[in-house]
């Protein structure tokens, strides 16, 4: 199977590609000019120069492939439109270009968020209205709405993945740095549950849901199998480097002043940012537990990577690579 794939220099990208090669399909990615394509260079991996600023310039991508895996977003910009922009507006040209030029592919896939959801516990989660709390999250919800308007035409796939952790990933290295050095700071005292996967495990699941026939429109939530406070998470990280690290709950205001701080940098220096006061809406509103009851009973999907196993495997990467 020919696969497009947007955002395949990324980290879930990357490894989507892996395991779409594992299991002897053909990779096609889009790069931007400034792409670092080392990684795919070493994988001899096919590449589609474009971006998402004009998505019509995809079309030859498009129609000469079999799938699409739609990775490709943005999750720091310099203004909250970018969101909108990028992760909205452009996934619904891309899915209304399918539709428009190649209606016989066999699957679209479109990564999404938790976010898209909203914070809540599983029996929200998988069901009932999003409720998305930041621009990141509304931007994520508007494009899923993109691709459902062409699900009549074409069959499409929703993932809605909460953080993912796993080898080359930067956003989730601070857990494991901390845990490294045996402290690790956390939002107020540490207690708000949250779902995580590893990034094996939802790149096989995105790559099955490729070769598994199902319903279009399905939206699935997708996790390792339970629910981790951060202190749960930063301890079992710290066994991963024999290490009992200190937990230091910073409070809430400490966090409403850094976010202030970081906007007001951004609109300084005009650079994008990841941390500011749309991250801090998410993070003020407690639990964010997904499961993947929906993912397993349509696809017949069981994760393989928990925490215990995935955080040894990720920390001695680190280690490996220089990281730590």
């Amino acid at each position: 199977m020919r696969v497009f794939v947007t955002g395949g220099t990324g980290f879930v990208g990357s490894h989507v590609v892996e395991q779409l090669l594992e299991a002897g399909h053909e990779p096609l990615c889009l790069v931007r000019e400034t792409s670092d394509t080392d990684h795919l260079d070493e994988l001899g991996v096919d590449q589609h120069l474009g971006t998402l600023e004009d998505v019509e310039a995809l079309r030859p991508a498009v129609e000469q492939s079999d799938a699409i895996v739609h990775l490709a977003g943005v999750v720091k910009v310099r203004e909250a439109e970018d969101f909108y922009r990028i992760n909205g507006e452009a996934t619904r040209e891309l899915a209304e270009l399918v539709a428009t030029h190649h209606p016989e592919i066999d699957r679209f896939v479109y990564a999404s968020s938790i976010a898209a959801q909203g914070p809540g516990m599983p029996e929200v989660s998988t069901g009932g209205e999003p409720n998305p709390v930041s621009d990141y999250g509304r931007s994520k919800l508007m494009g899923e709405k993109g691709v459902m308007s062409v699900a009549g035409e074409v069959p499409v796939t929703i993932f809605r993945p909460p953080p993912v952790y796993g080898p080359r990933d930067r956003e989730m290295f601070a857990l494991f740095r901390g845990a490294s050095l045996g402290i690790a700071p956390v939002y107020d005292d540490g207690s708000a549950r949250l779902s995580i996967v590893h990034v094996f495990d939802l790149a096989r699941a995105m790559v099955e849901s490729l070769e598994r026939d199902h319903e279009s429109g399905s939206i699935f939530p997708i996790d390792d199998g339970r629910a981790y406070s951060w202190r749960e998470m930063v301890d079992i990280c710290g066994d991963a480097f024999d290490n009992d690290p200190y937990v230091m709950g910073i409070p809430p205001v400490l966090f409403e002043a850094a976010a202030k701080a970081s906007e007001a940098w951004a609109s300084l220096t005009r650079q994008a940012i990841m941390f500011g006061e749309d991250k801090l809406s998410e993070l003020e509103q407690g639990d964010w537990v997904c499961g993947h009851r929906v993912l397993s009973e349509t696809l017949d999907w069981e994760p393989e990577w928990p925490l215990e196993r995935g955080a040894p495997q990720t920390a001695q990467w680190y280690q490996r690579e220089g990281w730590l």
